[in-house]
């Protein structure tokens, strides 16, 4: 259960970290969603043509970049509506990697779908993944697993420490002071958005050639809009959202092992709606109470 956890929760947070510096920003980016979805797909097709599992990685990043560079254009630049922008591009998304996939494989995909031969292994920690019980469970995961948790120190200590945390706190709170003050908002939102887009086509590379080995329609299932919940919960901090993070991925993980365990009583549906169940009135709860940003969501025009 633990090590299904972490191995659950690692593009929850690559995703979300760049997803809560973007929100501290002032930029909603449902498109999240669709980034990672894209990240998935481009990651499967390189690896699946050129073998190579990091070559997909790298193509993934570059992926997401482009969509949350796109995406920085339509809503910063332009400064058209965050969340019409944002569902806009999940739904290109879902459409443009369904056709794809069958243009290229065929409009019948036979019951067992092509899959890749290579994938991205896990790394063991020297000694610590050698302690008894706990070492395989902890220190016996995905690289991306460890770099998530480094970019979630980074961030803590970015927003809270740094003259440049202040300047994106300041942005996210009113853009225009912030302007008014100096500091360039579309240049640190430009920046945000593409180290979001790097890490989200990262994330969903992840699904398709680490915990599975083929593309599958639609194959991220909302977990971009979940981490958009999870940052709601964490309350835009970065270790409250690794805490909400962990507790959807271990719910997660439970429902997988009721499924394979054959319980009869307990329908399979319901076992597949318990994360996103817990999720749902977790926000009920205490989602209603936060406050993020006060710019967060706001469309900005620059004045001259």
């Amino acid at each position: 259960m633990i090590a299904a956890s972490i191995r659950l929760v690692t593009p929850l947070l690559l995703a979300g970290v760049g997803e809560l510096v973007v929100e501290r920003g002032g930029i909603l980016n449902l498109s999240v969603e669709g980034m990672m979805l894209i990240g998935a797909f481009a990651s499967f097709m390189v690896t699946y043509f050129f073998g190579d599992p990091w070559l997909g990685v790298l193509v993934a990043a570059l992926s997401g970049l482009a969509v949350a560079l796109l995406f920085g254009l339509l809503t910063v630049t332009f400064s058209l509506d965050q969340v019409v922008s944002g569902l806009a591009f999940n739904l290109v998304a879902i459409g443009a990697t369904s056709y794809i996939y069958r243009a290229t494989f065929g409009w019948y995909v036979s019951p067992v779908p092509p899959h890749v031969e290579r994938l991205i292994t896990d790394v063991r920690l020297p000694v610590l993944s050698d302690l008894p019980i706990v070492g395989s469970a902890l220190f016996s995961h995905n690289p991306f697993t460890y770099l998530a948790l480094v970019f979630i120190l980074l961030s803590a200590y970015l927003l809270s420490k740094t003259a440049w945390g202040l300047n994106i706190r300041a942005t996210g709170e009113d853009p225009l002071i912030a302007e008014y003050l100096g500091i360039s908002t579309h240049r640190i939102r430009y920046a945000l958005l593409a180290l979001e887009g790097i890490l989200s086509g990262v994330a969903g590379s992840l699904l398709s050639i680490s915990q599975y080995n083929m593309f599958l329609d639609n194959m991220t299932m909302g977990r971009g809009y979940i981490v958009i919940a999870l940052i709601i919960l964490g309350r835009w901090m970065p270790f409250r959202f690794l805490v909400a993070g962990s507790l959807f991925a271990f719910i997660d993980a439970l429902q997988l092992r009721i499924q394979a365990s054959g319980i009869t009583w307990f329908p399979h549906q319901f076992a597949l709606m318990l994360p996103y169940l817990t999720t749902l009135i977790a926000l009920l709860l205490v989602g209603r109470r936060v406050k993020g940003p006060a710019g967060l969501g706001k469309p900005y025009k620059r004045t001259r």
